[in-house]
């Protein structure tokens, strides 16, 4: 297993696990570093959603920094002994739970997200791209008015037509992998008619 750590905050400096393998793919240090640049040091206050966690590092990242609930998303048993260890080692923080479905399942069980972190598969891209509609559809739904939805890709792959109620903000690429940050479009409120007063 790989190592990785958490840059910042209360666990700064822990060391995480990684899967073994090549079904997961830990979020690198540098690419995470950046994110959290992007995104802002402090998440005091937010509730986030790691969907296809892994090794759980973005989740226990924004634990580290003030999160105050964490939901890690996890369904393969072969990630979820190694995500279940990284919190051993954290002092199982009450901040974050482990959530071993598929986000199908969950997702639509949660509400006012803050933050919502996709990482999936990137066989998906290519070969289940009604997944990844699916991915984004339940994500958009879960979250807060204001909140954001950030999706990992890999250079060459595309996302599928976005969900109608979500927009594109930014990306950013790091390498060989991009990152796009999706908002909730807001509901124009409808203009007011004459008054007869």
């Amino acid at each position: 297993m790989t190592g990785l750590r958490i840059i910042a905050g209360t666990y700064k400096g822990r060391r995480l696990l990684a899967p073994p393998g090549l079904a997961t793919r830990p979020l690198p240090d540098r690419i995470k570093q950046s994110l959290f640049d992007w995104l802002g040091q402090d998440l005091t206050g937010s509730t986030v959603a790691d969907t296809c966690a892994g090794s759980g590092s973005f989740g226990c990242e924004a634990a580290s920094r003030g999160a105050t609930q964490v939901h890690l998303v996890e369904p393969s048993a072969h990630a979820l002994s190694v995500l279940r260890a990284n919190l051993r080692g954290l002092g199982n923080p009450p901040a974050i739970v482990i959530h071993p479905r598929p986000f199908q399942a969950v997702l639509p069980t949660l509400r006012d997200l803050d933050l919502v972190f996709c990482d999936p598969p990137f066989p998906w891209y290519r070969d289940e791209p009604e997944t990844l509609t699916a991915l984004l559809t339940l994500a958009m739904n879960a979250l807060a008015r204001g909140g954001q939805l950030l999706v990992r890709g890999e250079r060459g792959e595309t996302l599928p037509p976005l969900p109608s109620g979500l927009r594109r903000d930014d990306e950013r690429t790091y390498g060989r992998s991009w990152v796009l940050l999706l908002k909730r479009k807001e509901a124009v409120p409808p203009a007011s008619g004459p008054s007869f007063a």
